[in-house]
């Protein structure tokens, strides 16, 4: 049942992410892994010492982050993850100052499996959604009208 080892592996890459304890990403994350995320700032790194800077960045920011997984999916060597992830901003996020606000948003990350560890990952998120849910981008709703 590769599949279902596919899942745990990318399973547990939350459950590290959660608890702060990177140590166990060397066995999750090849060497070399490409992590494509169009709001990556560490987009030049790869492999466990990427996903090491992109865990710390959010770990600082959200002090008491948390991922509750929806749905999983495999087939093959891919692993498609549909979770939730929440979180308050005590740290700031990307050079911004800590809004103390709480965000909850959905994500999408399809890993790529090679010899039981991550290969590559996909990542597509609600990065409008968190933003606004910080106060740092107008809602809809707080736009001005434009008057006729």
């Amino acid at each position: 049942m590769a599949e279902d080892q596919n899942k745990a592996v990318s399973r547990r890459i939350w459950e590290v992410f959660a608890s702060g304890d990177l140590a166990e990403l060397d066995d999750l994350v090849a060497d070399g892994a490409a992590y494509h995320d169009t709001q990556d700032p560490f987009g030049d790194q790869r492999g466990p010492e990427h996903m090491r800077s992109l865990m710390g960045m959010y770990r600082q920011s959200f002090s008491n982050i948390r991922f509750d997984i929806r749905n999983q999916v495999a087939e093959g060597d891919f692993v498609c993850t549909m979770l939730e992830a929440q979180g308050d901003d005590t740290g700031g996020l990307m050079g911004q100052a800590p809004t103390g606000r709480h965000a909850r948003i959905m994500l999408t990350v399809t890993d790529r499996m090679a010899d039981g560890k991550i290969a590559e990952s996909w990542a597509t998120w609600d990065t409008l959604g968190m933003l606004q849910q910080l106060g740092l981008v107008p809602t809809a709703a707080q736009q001005p009208t434009a008057s006729a």
